[in-house]
């Protein structure tokens, strides 16, 4: 009985501690402030705790926050003449006509951009594409036209109608296998195998990042 009572205890205390730290959480949100005719971009980290930046170029009088119900963690924010993301200015990016398509991939007028995964936000746009022309695959594959995009790479593909994805890494046509935006040259489709993300064999030859190894 003073087990099943400890236990109790115990299991009380247990949900009042997560949902203290759920509030508390809650309380350290992040985001877009306007403070002074000043924009602020508010973040926070286990590390350094909650942070405010100041950004310089945002006018406060035309900044708004966006919400593109896309599934992921960005924070965006727009003025007149500029996009952030997460605090950070996009360049050469129209903020009036930004939007989201689907699968981390986003459009201007102008151009599209694939921010899934990246080492720089401002080197995420998806050269060679109409962006009024995109069709969606499943994530990371898209399309344009002829040209097959994993991510924000490319690849002209002839017969792109008969494009099947196999995974994030691998697809396949008819008459080719394609890694990321290389095809690969000699590998037969009918016989090619996935080894791993970055390796696949046919009946004759192995293959690695795209190339023939033996």
């Amino acid at each position: 009985m003073r087990t099943q009572q400890l236990f109790l205890l115990m299991h009380r205390f247990y949900s009042i501690y997560i949902a203290a730290t759920c509030i508390a959480l809650l309380g350290c949100s992040h985001g877009y402030k306007i403070e002074d005719n000043r924009v602020y971009y508010v973040h926070w980290n286990e590390a350094r705790g909650k942070g405010s930046q100041l950004l310089p170029q945002a006018d406060a009088s035309t900044f708004e926050s966006l919400d593109f119900n896309c599934d992921c963690s960005f924070e965006f924010g727009k003025d007149k003449d500029h996009l952030y993301i997460d605090g950070q200015l996009i360049e050469n990016i129209d903020p009036n006509t930004f939007r989201f398509i689907g699968n981390y991939i986003f459009a201007d007028k102008d151009s599209a951009y694939f921010f899934g995964f990246y080492t720089n936000l401002n080197d995420c746009s998806i050269d060679g594409v109409n962006p009024h022309e995109i069709a969606l695959i499943t994530y990371p594959w898209a399309k344009s036209g002829n040209i097959l995009i994993n991510g924000s790479d490319t690849l002209s593909l002839a017969d792109i109608t008969d494009f099947t994805p196999i995974d994030n890494n691998w697809g396949k046509t008819k008459s080719a296998i394609i890694f990321n935006n290389q095809l690969l040259v000699g590998a037969d489709p009918a016989s090619f195998e996935i080894i791993n993300s970055y390796a696949g064999k046919d009946n004759q030859h192995t293959f690695e990042f795209g190339k023939m190894t033996k």
